[in-house]
């Protein structure tokens, strides 16, 4: 999974701090972290996905499976991320402070019934902030958009291991790629030590 997270990088030490453990939270939970932050600029893409995507004007966002905005210190291009982000259908976490107030534009946004599903507004303190981000991956993980396979993998294997494969899916109305699929979805599921983490962090 890849998530574009962006804060105001002009903001106080201690605002730093708290978004260099917003990105080790996604870090840690196995994510790959994009930002507008400058010691955490681009992670997961390579130069040549850089060059391609500003030769074809593609939009970075529209790489990213969803976006986390730190909006404590108002940052000038949120509002147009936020549009992009709906527009590309992707999932947006948008977290302030406790006591902070939302923008009103944001608020009214959060309860239209078409945009309500992709964006959440979430207030935060230290205590339950990885709690909110953990949560959030979840959704976008279990959402109608994430249903269909949408991260490309290469994989090299044996032609022992391919042998096997088609051997397993012969005759069937199964692919070697969904086969496989099915395979690490019922690791996931059968994981205790993955599934502890998951419930510890709820």
């Amino acid at each position: 999974m890849k998530i574009y997270f962006t804060a105001d990088n002009q903001a106080e030490e201690k605002l730093q701090k708290r978004f260099s453990q917003i990105v080790d939270i996604l870090s840690n939970a196995g994510v790959l972290v994009m930002s507008n932050l400058a010691q955490r600029n681009i992670s997961g893409f390579s130069s040549q996905d850089l060059e391609k995507i500003e030769r074809t004007g593609e939009v970075l966002l529209e790489r990213v499976d969803a976006l986390v905005i730190e909006g404590t210190r108002n940052i000038p291009e949120s509002g147009y991320l936020v549009a992009l982000a709906l527009t590309h259908k992707k999932p947006i976490l948008y977290l302030l402070e406790n006591g902070k107030a939302f923008n009103k534009n944001l608020l009214y946004l959060g309860k239209d019934q078409s945009t309500a599903k992709l964006l959440q507004l979430e207030s935060y303190s230290d205590a339950d902030l990885e709690k909110i981000i953990l949560d959030f991956l979840q959704l976008v993980e279990k959402g109608e958009e994430r249903q269909v396979p949408s991260i490309k993998f290469t994989l090299r294997i044996t032609p022992r291991i391919e042998r096997y494969l088609r051997w397993k899916t012969h005759n069937t109305k199964i692919s070697k790629a969904d086969y496989l699929r099915g395979m690490v979805e019922g690791m996931i599921d059968n994981d205790e030590g993955y599934k502890k983490f998951i419930s510890d962090n709820r």
